[in-house]
């Protein structure tokens, strides 16, 4: 597990999604765990949602420090993410959270 959008993990980026991330030796990427009120939980992402593309890219294809580029930006932009719930695809749009000093979200 790494933490794309949950902890600062060193970032300068003032935003992110809310939400620790895994991904899998095959490149899969899943949502492992989400503070409740933060932007994954307002855009309906559940933990185990698997994320099969970010703003149209494929996860498969990136990096986890891709990944966390990615997830990461200015507070209140969007992003679009592509997730599987079981056999259910559909698209979900993230607005990304005030991140606070050693990963604290407000």
């Amino acid at each position: 597990m790494f933490c794309a959008g949950f902890c600062g993990c060193g970032s300068s980026a003032p935003g992110t999604i809310g939400a620790a991330l895994g991904q899998s030796s095959d490149h899969r990427l899943f949502v492992r765990s989400m503070p409740p009120g933060q932007g994954a939980e307002r855009a309906g992402l559940a933990v185990d949602d698997e994320i099969l593309l970010i703003d149209g890219k494929d996860v498969r294809a990136m990096s986890q420090e891709d990944v966390r580029r990615a997830v990461r930006g200015d507070v209140g932009s969007k992003m679009v993410l592509t997730v599987l719930r079981g056999t259910e695809k559909r698209e979900v749009e993230v607005v990304r959270t005030p991140l606070l000093a050693e990963g604290k979200f407000r």
